[in-house]
């Protein structure tokens, strides 16, 4: 029996526009910037394994379930088919047709009695973390660096954004995803 990769995974939405932030400024002086946050986006998902490599994909769309299953077919096609995922309940992840396309049928199953529910295919298994908390998320960890890196930067168009993050991710130290699922961290 081989070892099956674990990888987790979480989305970030960016909007097209500045981030804005307190700051001093001289007496009498009135700054502004021309450009205000829009309805333009880019939501990237990422995801982290347990050996440290990652994956990032982005998109300007809407995220539906159908984004959520190719996310899982791109997994396996960058780390190896046999794959154990960490997924947030977010609608496009928790979604009867990603359950179906997985394991060939609509239900699920809880896992023990936690409340974590578990999908499994043949060489793809699909977790849930438990609600409202993302702390046990490691990818949290790489969205915090990547709003660093985003913090005085003017976003002024959608192709600028696409850019920005080709350049901010690159710049991202992926975490040990160990600590996150055991709860070390929630001390």
């Amino acid at each position: 029996m081989s070892e099956k990769t674990v990888v987790v995974v979480d989305q970030f939405t960016k909007h097209v526009g500045t981030v804005l932030r307190r700051g001093w400024f001289p007496i009498g002086s009135n700054p502004t910037v021309e450009t205000s946050t829009s309805w333009e986006s880019v939501t990237v998902l990422g995801a982290v394994t347990d050996d440290g490599d990652s994956f990032y994909c982005w998109t300007d769309e809407n995220l539906t379930r159908f984004h959520g299953i190719r996310l899982l077919e791109a997994l396996q096609e960058r780390f190896g088919d046999e794959l154990v995922v960490f997924l947030d309940r977010a609608g496009y992840f928790w979604a009867r047709d990603l359950w179906e396309h997985l394991s060939g049928t609509r239900a699920t199953e809880t896992v023990g009695d936690s409340s974590v529910a578990c999908v499994r295919g043949d060489d793809l298994e699909v977790w849930y973390f438990p609600s409202k908390l993302p702390e046990l998320n490691a990818v949290e960890g790489c969205w915090d660096q990547l709003q660093e890196w985003f913090k005085h930067r003017l976003v002024p168009d959608l192709s600028t954004l696409e850019e920005y993050l080709r350049q901010g991710l690159s710049t991202i130290n992926e975490p040990d995803i160990w600590p996150y699922l055991t709860s070390k961290y929630l001390s």
